[in-house]
């Protein structure tokens, strides 16, 4: 399986703090690659080094087999990678479809002036986003609630649109930060078949997540970082079982027992 993703010696510094520390992964193309840790080890800073946010301070970061390090976050996103957020980033006084549509600014390349110059051309582009806005809305199971504002929305069905507008531009990889934090059984229930399906349909998933349930259910591999640095790296069963783990993050609970 090739490699989509790789980060090759990665550190960033803040002043005098090491947020990440020397940190070497590679993400599988088709796989379901989960990064975890205790609260500021480092993980949503290694998403912004790999999405263009912060520059890192040392290392390389490759996607699709290019050095994207440096590059800014439109480029990268340009060529493959869309991402949801820890703290969802929506318009709250926008509907629910016109959210979406954001996420397909990409497919629409018209500016001001000719939006204004180009009439006809304008509302094609508008009724394509529009008609893609309605397919993703369906994808994942909103399609009743493309007109509601989304301020008026359900916190569950808000991580469910982020999805939706982050597969507008028919992403190769997908980060998702903390997906399932704040929904109840139920909503984790459908966010992890929803996930399922989006990898089975050949999008690759990199995810931050502290819901173990949710990580050891659908993560082909798992890298655990503490302070910064690598400290485990494998399939769910070893990593529930690591001695180094279980002590600085998982606790005995999730060790399974022979």
């Amino acid at each position: 399986m090739a490699v989509i993703l790789k980060l090759d010696r990665v550190t960033k510094q803040f002043g005098g703090l090491t947020a990440v520390n020397d940190l070497s992964l590679e993400v599988r193309q088709g796989s379901i690659h989960a990064l975890i840790g205790p609260n500021g080890s480092g993980k949503t800073t290694t998403t912004n080094l790999i999405q263009g946010v912060f520059p890192v301070t040392g290392g390389r970061v490759l996607f699709r087999d290019q050095d994207i390090t440096g590059k800014p976050t439109f480029e990268i996103a340009r060529q493959g990678m869309a991402r949801t957020f820890q703290n969802i980033k929506l318009y709250n006084t926008m509907t629910a479809i016109e959210n979406v549509m954001v996420g397909g600014h990409q497919l629409a390349p018209m500016g001001l002036v000719s939006s204004l110059l180009q009439i006809r051309r304008s509302r094609s582009e508008e009724r394509m986003l529009e008609e893609k806005a309605n397919r993703m809305l369906e994808y994942v199971g909103l399609a009743s609630i493309g007109g509601e504002l989304v301020k008026n929305l359900p916190y569950g069905k808000k991580k469910v649109l982020e999805v939706a507008r982050a597969l507008m531009t028919d992403p190769a990889l997908l980060l998702l930060d903390e997906p399932a934090a704040g929904l109840n059984p139920s909503e984790r229930g459908f966010f992890i078949d929803l996930l399922r399906r989006i990898n089975a349909d050949g999008k690759t998933l990199f995810l931050i997540e502290h819901n173990m349930d949710v990580v050891m259910n659908i993560s082909d591999m798992l890298t655990v970082i503490n302070f910064g640095r690598k400290i485990a790296e494998g399939t769910a069963t070893e990593i529930q079982n690591n001695p180094d783990v279980i002590k600085a993050y998982l606790g005995e609970r999730y060790k399974v027992k022979r």
